[in-house]
């Protein structure tokens, strides 16, 4: 017996420091993965161009147009102008100059033919070398004609009905009521790059020294919560094993085509929504068939998980009422099971990633990430829904009309962008919208969601499972008179 409680603390104190390993393996693996993504992001400061209503005047010799504006992002990597070319035989040519009036300095100069400037079209320029440090900068956009002719250039969209903030229309050297039609895009600085290994390595000693403390109470046979879960896994480990096997042969049972059903049933439902959203939604959004594909699968998930493991506790009360095992266990391996299905549809998905032209990328080492955060997601949901379940036998009609709800409220099959903006940020207080726009980063712009995202979608994920732990936790010992 003696010699079975040393081989379970030295197997203990193995599992901390594999814990360890793990954690800076993945640290490095993240820091890989997520490149300069950690550094920089996309700004949510760019400037939109607005809807025009106006033209400006012909831009000819001795007619300029020039839009001052305040730049509110750390770089600008490229702008566009929304022109339309004269109809004459001989076309002139527009110059187009980006200069940075606080620093004295020319971020972009280019001579273009008049006859790039399409109506209807925005016109893009793109810097050599992303313009750094501009934030806080007056910079102005310039369009001229060296040499330009009445009828042989292009005039320029702009609308009267507002004033740009902190912006000036100039035409012709003076100051006018409105704003140019262009945007600008750029980059922000993101602090967790240059601060990335100041915050892994003390978490990670952090981490070791609560391993240690953990070791002395199994050593000293103190109680914990970590040591009480973590033994009780080892010990139930074979059964839940087991229970998962059990769920996974059960739902394909009698079937011709078995677990091909996960395989087909994500590109089947996929397949049936392309064909009725994607005349309206395709053009709004980039491969449409991977952006459906990715939120059918992953939503899939979480609807079959918490569907399956709400009668987890009521669908076992036989074996309940017979035999001691720790109830969480039922949940959990219905939850598992399910993961099961999740793995098999990512493979439908990688394929129709590949055969669309997308590359794989190094951010695709970020996936088992999110998956893990929605499954720790799920397992919450589900702890809470087989919980309620045994008192409240209404929460499985409510929860299916919820799930519906749930289905049209996030953007699976449309793009967030036909949203308003109420809509939006209704939207986006929607768990699965956060793991669902997180895993399509990864896969169709193939880098890495900014740092926010991730703290966004573990938080989600803790505070969920929680609250799941800790409903289930205070109810489970009544289980057995309601069941």
């Amino acid at each position: 017996m003696l010699k079975g409680v040393k081989i379970e603390k030295y197997n203990f104190t193995q599992g901390c420091i594999a814990v360890l390993i793990l954690y800076f393996l993945s640290a490095g693996v993240f820091y890989y993965a997520a490149g300069e993504q950690l550094y920089i992001r996309e700004s949510k400061n760019e400037i939109i161009s607005v809807q025009g209503d106006s033209m400006t005047p012909e831009i000819i010799r001795g007619c300029s147009v020039r839009q001052d504006f305040v730049c509110r992002m750390d770089g600008i990597t490229r702008f566009e102008v929304w022109g339309s070319a004269s109809s004459g035989e001989d076309m002139g040519v527009i110059e187009l100059t980006l200069f940075d009036q606080t620093a004295d300095k020319q971020l972009y100069h280019s001579i273009v033919p008049a006859a790039d400037f399409v109506a209807g079209q925005a016109f893009s320029g793109a810097l050599e070398q992303e313009a750094f440090g501009v934030r806080g900068h007056a910079v102005s956009l310039v369009l001229a004609s060296p040499d330009g002719e009445s009828g042989s250039t292009a005039a320029f969209g702009y609308t009267q009905s507002g004033q740009m903030e902190e912006g000036q229309l100039y035409i012709k050297e003076e100051a006018v009521l409105g704003t140019l039609c262009f945007s600008v895009y750029g980059t922000d600085n993101v602090w967790t790059g240059p601060h990335y290994w100041k915050i892994v390595i003390p978490t990670g000693l952090l981490l070791a020294l609560y391993c240690m403390v953990l070791i002395w109470k199994k050593k000293h046979g103190k109680k914990s919560l970590i040591i009480t879960a973590c033994t009780l896994l080892k010990r139930y480990s074979f059964l839940i094993r087991q229970l998962v096997s059990r769920d996974f042969k059960i739902k394909y049972k009698r079937s011709v085509l078995g677990v091909m059903w996960s395989f087909f049933n994500p590109l089947l439902t996929m397949g049936v929504q392309y064909i009725v959203f994607s005349k309206l939604f395709q053009r709004g959004v980039v491969n449409y068939p991977v952006y459906l594909l990715s939120g059918v699968v992953l939503f899939n998930f979480f609807s079959e998980s918490s569907n399956v493991a709400m009668y987890a506790i009521t669908g076992n009360a036989n074996l309940i009422k017979k035999v001691y095992v720790p109830k969480y266990i039922y949940p959990l391996s219905k939850v598992l099971s399910t993961l099961v299905n999740l793995v098999i549809a990512m493979i439908p998905m990688i394929l129709m990633t590949v055969g669309t032209g997308i590359h794989i990328t190094k951010a695709w080492l970020l996936i088992p990430f999110v998956l893990i955060c929605l499954l720790l997601f799920c397992l919450g949901v589900s702890l809470m829904l087989s919980a309620f379940l045994v008192f409240f036998r209404d929460i499985q009609f409510i929860w299916s009309v919820f799930l519906t709800a749930m289905n049209y409220i996030t953007p699976i099959f449309y793009p967030e962008s036909i949203l308003p903006e109420p809509m939006l940020h209704l939207v986006k207080l929607n768990p699965m919208y956060n793991y669902i726009d997180f895993f399509r980063t990864i896969v169709i712009d193939g880098i890495s969601p900014e740092p926010r995202s991730y703290a966004l979608c573990f938080a989600i994920s803790v505070i969920f499972l929680t609250i799941g732990v800790l409903i289930f936790r205070k109810m489970q010992d009544r289980f057995v008179f309601a069941i």
